[in-house]
Parts: structure tokens; C-alpha cells; sequence
């Protein structure tokens, strides 16, 4: 008979009655219109897998979601957990005792799903059929993108084997045996792992990445060279006024990839095939005053690193000028200057004479014999670096005759006597020299 809209609760007393007229005792029940109570159900998710990304491995098969279920209602008859994925519906495997569910989906729906999202449900029947639920969801991300495959460095038949990578993936390096050498790509993608020491001239060494997710990427090979003599490259040592200095040295591997560091930064040079290297003027930065230390490196093509190191020492600060003594129609043209530095003497004829001052400063030139009372003389230093002073000037006197000067011999009781004789010239300055 139809329902008369009977609430939870409500009592129903039914009789029966047979054709005859005969009439039952009544029978009563209470109205279940209440499905289980969920209150105290623990209904969740887990993560989709390990790390909660579908890799391109997972998305080609099948993956297994699985959850919790516990405290199932006592008054539950039944018990179904359905999940939602791409709009289809999945039904699990509920292992009561375990306290767990499983689903097996394809890894395919779960890439295709629009919000990347997994709708679980539960849902409790008690025995007269009414029925109540308890839902969750779980996120997850894909992603199905190889990484590309490791840049090897030449390898050889004894240093480590290396290489970059995607940053963070682990690499898996093969050796013609067989075995293998696994490490994480650092944050810059570099990577290396110890050379097994037996490889030889032509063997071939792979190396695969895998990123976080799982995506493995194509191997990444490199043949093994037996070279292991490194390149011999030189640099001098440099002292120049120039700031952002050409460098050049010598390398005895034309093919060789030589690299200048300068204060600790890297600055590729070009190998000109010819014994030598260079780095062009104007590849620096701007170097302050004063030495820097200059490391070169040649790397042939095996991965043998040869290095030399020597310092560049900038220096553009000019010297004083030259200090000329007094000059005169005959005798050398004198002074002083910067020790070291090369001195210019100019003559009005504008002959020229050059010399290096000593290491107490004095220098002197030959007098070119055609001065005049009255010529200019100038001078100029330059110092080791390059820089050039500002020019001294001395004027000629053509007076060469010496003023005469007299001492008489002494013979005195006076341990600290007073001595006098006689000058030519009121305007002399006199010297006396006692025992040198």
C-alpha cells in the first residue's frame, strides 16, 4: 500500500483478516527512515601516488588509489566506496579489517581529469535500505615531461665522469660492464660520480635523468679517451698601465679550450692555433691598481685541464716629473726620477737622448756640445707600466769656468780648529770635507 508519509520514529500496527472474517492480533513496528550515523566515520584519500604526481610511466598503465576507512557504522548492512575520475565512476575493494580501500584506474583518466581531482564517496546501507555518505577528495598534479637527456664531459680512463643535468634529477650513469653510478643533479644541473678505473680508449659510457616525478629522459652518451696528459699552458707575469689589458701566453694544444679567471671570474680566450692564446684588449672589466692574481686554464678534448697562474699588476699612476740639475754648455745632463723609470731628455734642436735612472733615482745623458746660454732643456719619466710624468725644464748657462777655491795646509794644538781660506766667486757655495 502506498506510504502515507511515515517520519522516523512513527509506529505502524498492522492486523490481518482472513476471507472468513477472522481477525490477527495487531503487530506493531517503528519507523528506520534515518540512514547510518557517520559521525564518527575516518574517510579519506591518500596521495595518488608516492610523491602525488602522475609521471609518463604511471599515465600509461594503471594506478592503484587507496584510502582509509574506519569506524564503519554498526548498523551499516553495507558498505560501497566509489570514486569519480574524468566523470567515470570506479567502484573499490573495502578490506574492513584492514581498515583500507583500493581502486585500480587508468593512469590515462586520472591526466585527462579537468580539475586534477579525485571525488571519493562512501556510502553506508543499513538493512531496511535507507543509506548516508561521506565524501572526500584528493589533488594531484602530472606531469609527463622527460627531462632532456645529460651533457657528458669528456671522459677519460681516470678522472671522475661528469656532466650537467635538469637540476634536482637523479642521474643514472652506465659503464660498458654494466654497473651503474646514480647522483642528484645539484641546483646549477652539475653532476659527477666517481670513474670506475677500468675503462679504456673507445668505451662508451651512458647517463639517463630522472626528474622528481619519475620521467626518465633519453640517455646522454660519451666516448672515453685514454689522454690523461693535460695541455701545458703559460702566462707571464704583466705590468701595464692599461686597465682592461689584452693578455696573450702560449699553449701547446692547438685545439684546447683555454679559459682566463680574473679575480675569480671566467673569461673565454681564443686558442689561435699557433702555440698560443689570447685574450683581446678590452674583455675585463676595468682592474683597480695594483696586482691581480690571473689564473689560465686549457682543457683539451679527453677533459685533461692544464692551469698557470701569474699576477697582472695595473698601474696608471704617472711618476714625478724628472728633477734636472743645473745645465751647462759641456758637461752631462743630469738629475733625478722615479728609480727604474726611462728618462727622455729633449734638446732645443729637438734630439732626443733616453736612459734608465738608477735605483737611487740619478740618471745622466751626454751633452749634445751645441747648448747655448739660454736653451731649454726638458725631461721626461716614464715608469715601467707606460705612464709618462709631466716634463721638467732646465735652462742653460753657458759659464763653465769652475770658481777657484784655496785651503791652506794646518798644523794646530786645537783638536776642533777653525778653517779658512780663500773663494774667486762671492756667490759659491762652499763645502768642507774632513776624512771623507
Amino acid at each position: 500500500m502506498p506510504n502515507p508519509g511515515l517520519n522516523d520514529g512513527d509506529t505502524v500496527t498492522a492486523v490481518t483478516e482472513d476471507p472468513a472474517g477472522n481477525t490477527s492480533g495487531p503487530a506493531t513496528a517503528v519507523v528506520d527512515a534515518v540512514g547510518p550515523n557517520t559521525d564518527g566515520v575516518n574517510f579519506t584519500v591518500d596521495s595518488v601516488t608516492a610523491d602525488n604526481v602522475i609521471n609518463a610511466s604511471e599515465a600509461a598503465g594503471n594506478v592503484t588509489i587507496t584510502g582509509v576507512l574506519t569506524n564503519v557504522p554498526s548498523d551499516a548492512a553495507t558498505t560501497a566506496v566509489t570514486v569519480v575520475i574524468n566523470g567515470v565512476t570506479y567502484t573499490a575493494t573495502v578490506d574492513s579489517a584492514a581498515g583500507t580501500w583500493t581502486v585500480s584506474v587508468p593512469g590515462s583518466g586520472l591526466t585527462a581529469d579537468a580539475d586534477k581531482t579525485i571525488d571519493a564517496k562512501v556510502t553506508f546501507t543499513d538493512a531496511v535500505g535507507n543509506s548516508s555518505t561521506v565524501n572526500d577528495t584528493q589533488t594531484y598534479t602530472v606531469d609527463t615531461t622527460a627531462p632532456n637527456a645529460p651533457v657528458l664531459d669528456p671522459i677519460n680512463a681516470t678522472d671522475p665522469v661528469s656532466g650537467t643535468a635538469e637540476p634536482d634529477s637523479t642521474v643514472t650513469v652506465t659503464y660498458p660492464d654494466g654497473t651503474t653510478a646514480t647522483v642528484v643533479a645539484g641546483t646549477d644541473g652539475s653532476w659527477s660520480v666517481p670513474n670506475p678505473g677500468n675503462l679504456v680508449d673507445g668505451d662508451t659510457v651512458t647517463a639517463t635523468a630522472t626528474d622528481p616525478a619519475g620521467n626518465t629522459s633519453l640517455p646522454g652518451t660519451g666516448t672515453v679517451s685514454a689522454d690523461i696528459t693535460p695541455p701545458v699552458v703559460a702566462l707571464d707575469d704583466v705590468l701595464t698601465n692599461d686597465s682592461t689589458p689584452a693578455l696573450t701566453g702560449t699553449v701547446n694544444d692547438p685545439t684546447a679550450t683555454v679559459v682566463v679567471n680574473v679575480d675569480g671570474v671566467d673569461y673565454p680566450a681564443v686558442n689561435n692555433g699557433d702555440g698560443t692564446w689570447t685574450l683581446a684588449d678590452n674583455t675585463l672589466p676595468a682592474l683597480t691598481d695594483g696586482p691581480h692574481t690571473i689564473t689560465v686554464t686549457a682543457t683539451d678534448a679527453a677533459g685533461n685541464a692544464g692551469t698557470d697562474t701569474a699576477v697582472v699588476t695595473i698601474d696608471t699612476t704617472a711618476p714625478n716629473a724628472p728633477v734636472l740639475d743645473p745645465i751647462n754648455a759641456t758637461d752631462p745632463v743630469s738629475g733625478t726620477a722615479e728609480p727604474g723609470s726611462t728618462v727622455t731628455v729633449t734638446y732645443p734642436d729637438g734630439t732626443t737622448a733616453t736612459v734608465v735612472a738608477g735605483t737611487d733615482g740619478s740618471w745622466s745623458v751626454p751633452n749634445p756640445g751645441n747648448l747655448v746660454d739660454g736653451d731649454t732643456v726638458t725631461a721626461t719619466a716614464t715608469d715601467p707600466a707606460g705612464n709618462t710624468s709631466l716634463p721638467d725644464t732646465g735652462t742653460v748657462s753657458a759659464d763653465i769656468t769652475p770658481p777657484v777655491v784655496a785651503l791652506d795646509d794646518v798644523l794646530t794644538n786645537d783638536s776642533t780648529p777653525a778653517l779658512t781660506g780663500t773663494v774667486n766667486d762671492p756667490t759659491a757655495t762652499v763645502v768642507v770635507n774632513v776624512d771623507g
